[in-house]
Formats: C-alpha cells, sequence, structure tokens
C-alpha cells in the first residue's frame, strides 16, 4: 500500500492536482479495478488504479481511450456524466508499472438493491432512451461493430477448477450442460442482434449510477460500445427491477420500458423469443473472466481478487438461472408495450 500510495501522490504532483495529499482512502465496490478517493490542498479526486491483467490486453489501452470518447459525447449532450480528467491530453498515464485514470470525486451513493423504486427505473427509462438518441458518428469505429461471438470450454475449467479444489467446482459441475446450451444460444442471438447498433454505456446497472437524491449521475464507461438497443434495454431493465439479486419485480420492469418508449418507440418483433438470449451474452463472458482470474489463467492475482472472482463466479451462475426462469415475463411485457 506505501509503494501504491506514493505512486498516486507523484501522479498527483505531476499533473499539478495538488501540492500536498491530505488523505489517500480505498473507494469499496470495484469489481476489476481499485479505487481510491484523493484528497489534495487543492481538490478531491477518484482516483482508479487499472487492473494491470486488462492492462496486458492488446486493446485495453484503446477500450478506455474510446469509452471516454462516448462519455465525454454524452455529457456534450446533456447527460449527466463524470468523466475522466485528461492529464497532458491523455485519459490514462502510468506511474512506475501502474496505470492510473482520475476523475472528479463526486459525493453521492449507489442504490441498494432495496432501495430502488419505480421512479427511479422511471428515471433510468428516460435516461437511457435518451442516450440511446445520441448522434456518436464523430467517435464510432466500423471496426468495433460487430462482437465477436465465442465458444466457451467450459470442462477446460472444471478441470482445473477440481485440480485446485476450489469451492465454485460443484455449481460448475451441475450446470455445465446448461451453460453450454445458453452460450450456444447467447451467441446466435448476438448474432440475430447485430443490426440497428446504436453506441451505448452497456453497463448501466446500479453499481454504475451514483445518486444525489434523485439525482443521477453515470460513471464507469468501461464497457462502451456498439449494442442493439432492445438488447441493452432489456438488461438495464433486469438489474433495476432486481433480477440480479434474484427478486425480479414485474411492475418495475414495465416501469423501466414505458418510460424508455416515451422517448424512442421500440417494435418489439417476431425475433424477440430469440434475441432476449443476448442479455446473458455479457454474463457468461463475465463468468469465463472470473474463472480466469480464479485460476490465474494469463495472469498472476492476489489472495483477494482471487476471491472477489470466486464470489462472482457463484452468483453469476445464479443469476444467469435465474434470468432464464423469467424470460418469458419479459417478453410478454415487452411484446404488450
Amino acid at each position: 500500500m506505501k509503494n501504491r500510495n506514493g505512486r498516486i501522490e507523484k501522479l498527483i504532483k505531476q499533473f499539478h492536482l495538488g501540492n500536498s495529499i491530505i488523505e489517500i482512502s480505498p473507494i469499496t465496490g470495484g469489481l476489476s479495478h481499485r479505487m481510491y478517493k484523493v484528497v489534495t490542498d487543492s481538490g478531491i479526486y477518484a482516483v482508479k488504479e487499472l487492473n494491470p491483467g486488462i492492462m496486458k490486453r492488446e486493446e485495453a489501452y484503446s477500450n478506455f481511450v474510446f469509452s471516454e470518447k462516448v462519455s465525454s459525447l454524452a455529457k456534450e449532450n446533456g447527460m449527466p456524466v463524470i468523466s475522466a480528467i485528461k492529464l497532458e491530453n491523455e485519459v490514462i498515464r502510468q506511474v512506475g508499472s501502474d496505470f492510473f485514470m482520475v476523475f472528479p470525486y463526486l459525493e453521492g451513493k449507489l442504490l441498494k438493491s432495496e432501495e430502488i423504486t419505480e421512479k427511479h427505473c422511471a428515471i433510468m427509462g428516460e435516461m437511457l432512451a435518451k442516450l440511446h438518441l445520441i448522434d456518436f458518428s464523430n467517435v464510432e469505429e466500423e471496426t468495433r461493430k460487430q462482437r465477436e461471438i465465442q465458444k466457451i470450454d467450459w470442462n477446460s475449467y472444471l478441470v482445473l477448477a477440481k485440480k485446485e479444489n476450489k469451492s465454485y467446482v460443484t455449481m460448475l459441475e451441475q450446470n455445465g450442460d446448461l451453460l453450454d446450451e445458453l452460450c450456444e444460444k447467447s451467441n446466435m442471438a448476438v448474432l440475430e442482434a447485430n443490426q440497428d447498433l446504436v453506441v451505448s454505456h452497456r453497463d448501466l446497472d446500479r453499481k454504475n449510477v451514483m445518486w444525489q437524491n434523485e439525482n443521477p449521475f453515470i460513471i464507469d464507461w468501461e464497457a462502451s460500445g456498439y449494442i442493439n438497443p432492445l438488447i441493452e434495454l432489456m438488461v438495464v431493465a433486469w438489474n433495476w427491477a432486481g433480477g440480479d439479486v434474484g427478486k425480479f419485480e414485474v411492475c418495475k420492469f414495465e416501469m423501466m420500458v414505458k418510460h424508455y418508449q416515451k422517448f424512442v418507440k421500440r417494435k418489439f418483433d417476431e425475433r424477440l423469443d430469440k434475441i432476449v438470449y443476448a442479455g446473458i451474452y455479457d454474463g457468461l463472458q463475465w463468468v469465463k473472466y472470473n474463472l480466469e482470474r480464479s485460476l490465474c489463467i494469463g495472469n498472476s492475482y492476489q489472495a483477494d481478487e482471487i476471491q472477489l472472482a470466486e464470489n462472482e463466479i457463484r452468483q453469476s451462475i445464479g443469476e444467469i438461472e435465474y434470468y432464464v426462469s423469467q424470460i418469458n415475463k419479459m417478453v410478454e411485457i415487452l411484446k404488450k408495450n
């Protein structure tokens, strides 16, 4: 921690964000990166230390740059957005072996699932609609449009997990056939939905929206890219309606869809029964990513990050199972709206 604090202090001073550091304290909640509240003699900042495993990926740097272009343009179009502070015209800076991004610190709160009301869902439905109406042509990149589908070899992860006696072995073993089936269905759904794409946030669940009273601010644009707007509406409504915690509330889901439709009229056609499975594509990829973190595939991780990954595996598989059990309800709501 001392070494990390030294690098954060160097970052702050190098880019004139303060002459002295008053406090550096961790912010809880990050699933991939580490966040810190940094108080200096001239301001308060949220500093994101980027995951070294992610930064080893060839496309990582350009992905962050693209996401900040998207967030900046959204902000220019009146969206309540927290964007990275540019440091000498760069959104990412390296200090030693670490990579950092710096954001204005927002004094707000993340809502717990049980705190979300129908009013929050209405607000989020309108905000998502307005986001989908923004012209992002200035930042569009053709090479990012088509989402590559992947066949995931769940059994290969199971073999390694058994060797290491991981806590999630039984869960992975019992759900192997289901995961194979859902991977195939979600891949087909993504191919079916690879049209009418928009640029959007793509991870607009409750962990990425800070609230000041009834006013939302969108944070963490890292996943920004192309998505079929119907798929994003389904996934966002699912999360804000409690689906991610196994307490799906139809009234909240319907509220978000109705308020979205006030601004964006989407036709939910006969393809809906197929493309609804695209809503679990990212969830399956998240399970895969956390399996690789848990098993230290391609990189080494600290014990706390491995534990976090294992918790995410169990939680995510459970959520995917629950999503499938509620698909018919979601389709029914979407078709009648």
